[in-house]
């Protein structure tokens, strides 16, 4: 059962959601909102009609009211008929058959041909045998046709309930250690996070304002790479946040703002190895970025440049891709870098190879290929010039040694 309210007034959604929680904003001037389970507390239709009426009375709120099994029927009446309609299951047809064609929701250019046919109300178009307008309409005239039979299958689309997910604890002393500051931290992140599962939402960014006892604000934003919702989690990321980079001063007042997101659904295959949650991965990398550097943990992400071993390390991203099959990749060598690479001494006889000596591998030269010689970005300090080569040692190691224009020999990598 369906109710739909239509009028100016811009307190429509607010009596709606006096009676259910299901309510569809259509527009400024209409609302419709479910009213199953009302009858137990109301009574039948006529007493819902009467109270939801009553309510409205007392706020201000004149609109036209309509109550009907489905949903466009619903719509359809509180829109062109005046006041309170109550439509039986059944009787959708005889109740909606004297509103002009004008009223259905279609494009113009089909309105206009129902228009040349010569029909002018819905019970005009619901007398239209079903097979006949379906084979000079399509599956347009169907829908039309039902529309006026009001026995259009429409569901509810609900509207997302506006929510902040912020939380301000004030001290009576200024607070100067870490670990109190975090058991305040913990009870408001389990508030919130309570909040978004129930509007079933998720956090994708934190962030902490912290109030000082000079009367400045202190802001430490955290991006999560997906949303998550585990207060556990969550308390991990802003601690770590906290102690990298600690506020300096007296803590007057702590907000926490989160920005919410659709949470993170992902089904797991049979035949596909299981990974790491994205919380507790993500909790790793923040304690790799507080021992070694942000700038050394991320995912590399390959540079658009010639230049050898050109890469950057980006925010990790979580997102597990479809797995190529086995037979359709080509067999190629892998490449293993050496960072840094390798000093090495290398002897030549007539521009020929013959011995490498480094830390890693030494040996004499069984076969090489080259020399290559590579070069670019001469304006800019990433400059290079060098020739390369793949040697193959004695001990049957495939390398890659290259000479800089200062005449040094280094190991690049090796081949699998």
């Amino acid at each position: 059962m369906f109710g739909c309210l239509y009028g100016a007034s811009p307190r429509l959604a607010e009596l709606a959601e006096q009676f259910s929680p299901l309510v569809e904003r259509l527009a400024d001037d209409a609302v419709v909102f479910s009213l199953n389970g009302l009858s137990s507390l109301f009574g039948d239709s006529h007493q819902i009609a009467a109270e939801i009426s009553r309510r409205g009375a007392s706020i201000g709120i004149a609109a036209n009211l309509s109550i009907a099994a489905d949903k466009t029927t619903a719509v359809l009446a509180a829109r062109n008929l005046r006041g309170v309609t109550i439509i039986p299951a059944g009787r959708e047809a005889k109740a909606l058959s004297g509103i002009s064609i004008d009223a259905l929701p279609v494009e113009p250019d089909l309105l206009a041909t129902l228009q040349r046919w010569g029909l002018r109300t819905l019970g005009d178009v619901a007398a239209l045998p079903e097979i006949g307008i379906t084979e000079r309409l399509g599956q347009a005239g169907h829908r039309l046709r039902a529309l006026a039979l009001g026995k259009h299958v429409d569901l509810l689309h609900l509207s997302r309930p506006a929510a902040e997910y912020t939380a301000r604890e004030e001290f009576d002393d200024p607070v100067e250690l870490l670990e109190p500051l975090l058991f305040v931290i913990s009870a408001q992140l389990h508030d919130l996070t309570a909040k978004l599962e129930r509007n079933g939402r998720a956090a994708i960014r934190i962030a902490v304002i912290a109030s000082t006892d000079s009367c400045a604000e202190i802001v430490r934003s955290i991006e999560l790479p997906v949303a998550m919702r585990d207060p556990k989690a969550l308390l991990k990321q802003v601690q770590l946040a906290l102690a990298a980079k600690p506020v300096g001063a007296p803590v007057t007042a702590i907000q926490i703002a989160l920005d919410p997101a659709d949470p993170r659904v992902v089904q797991g295959g049979l035949f596909q190895a299981a990974g790491p949650e994205p919380d507790k991965l993500q909790t790793l990398l923040s304690r790799l970025r507080a021992l070694t550097g942000a700038h050394r943990v991320g995912s590399p992400e390959i540079l658009n440049t010639h230049r050898p071993n050109a890469f950057q390390l980006r925010p990790s991203i979580f997102g597990a891709g479809d797995p190529a099959p086995v037979n359709s990749r080509p067999v190629r060598l892998a490449f293993r870098y050496f960072r840094p690479p390798i000093p090495a001494r290398v002897t030549m006889q007539k521009q020929n190879l013959r011995q490498v000596v480094s830390e890693y591998a030494t040996g004499v030269v069984v076969h090489f290929a080259g020399p290559w010689r590579t070069s670019g970005e001469w304006w800019a300090e990433t400059s290079w010039t060098r020739d390369e080569w793949d040697v193959v040692l004695e001990d049957h190691g495939v390398y890659r040694i290259y000479l800089t224009t200062s005449g040094q020999w280094f190991l690049e990598g090796s081949y699998d």
